[in-house]
């Protein structure tokens, strides 16, 4: 994230004056070798987070988000990267082609969503269910099915449950695409603008 750039600004800036109060320390001042390493620390902090704190402003001006909510949301960004890496690794215990492209649809929908927001951290507040609870649903159900699904001699009872488990995890698929629907209305409606700009212009060239 363009945010991540605001920290190298804040390091490249602290640390060639915290290595330069570093060696001054040492030659200047007749002092123990811990204080020239305190006082070193301590320039590297005095001109990291100014300079971080400047440069990150204007990001989050333009994503309109205060520093809480964008470390809020990189927090939400991080539990779902992780509950998308457990969907992933579900694969292994998948045994039909059926069930395969059922949980790859799954997966490939969330990470669309979790790239989506993790570009455009604002976004995340048009699917906060999404990291909420539609996440969470996906991941048990999967990890609990195909976990099932692997187990031999199953009853009839546990095979109507396996279905209806499959049932439930198409309903979670259609969940997750209005999620990613939500998300990407506002680019389809900017398309629709751009494309009536460009037959406009056509019309005018012609």
């Amino acid at each position: 994230m363009r945010y991540n750039i605001s920290r190298i600004l804040g390091t490249m800036v602290a640390l060639p004056v915290a290595i330069i109060a570093w060696i001054v320390s040492i030659f200047a001042l007749d002092i123990y070798f811990i204080f020239d390493l305190l006082i070193s620390v301590a320039t590297f902090i005095i001109f990291y987070f100014p300079t971080q704190r400047l440069t990150s402003r204007k990001y989050l001006n333009e994503i309109g988000l205060t520093r809480r909510d964008y470390h809020f949301v990189n927090g939400q960004l991080n539990n779902a990267q992780d509950k998308i890496r457990r969907i992933f690794k579900t694969f292994v215990n998948v045994r039909s082609i059926k069930d395969f492209r059922q949980v790859n649809e799954i997966y490939r929908i969330s990470r669309a969503i979790y790239f989506a927001v993790k570009q455009q951290p604002g976004q995340f507040f048009k699917v906060e269910s999404f990291f909420y609870s539609h996440i969470d649903n996906a991941l048990n159900l999967i990890e609990a099915y195909t976990r099932l699904s692997k187990s031999p001699k199953k009853s009839k009872e546990e095979k109507q449950k396996l279905e209806q488990t499959r049932i439930t995890l198409d309903e979670v698929k259609r969940t997750l695409e209005a999620d990613l629907r939500r998300i990407n209305e506002e680019d389809y409606s900017r398309l629709d603008i751009e494309m009536e700009l460009n037959k406009l212009e056509q019309k005018r060239n012609k």
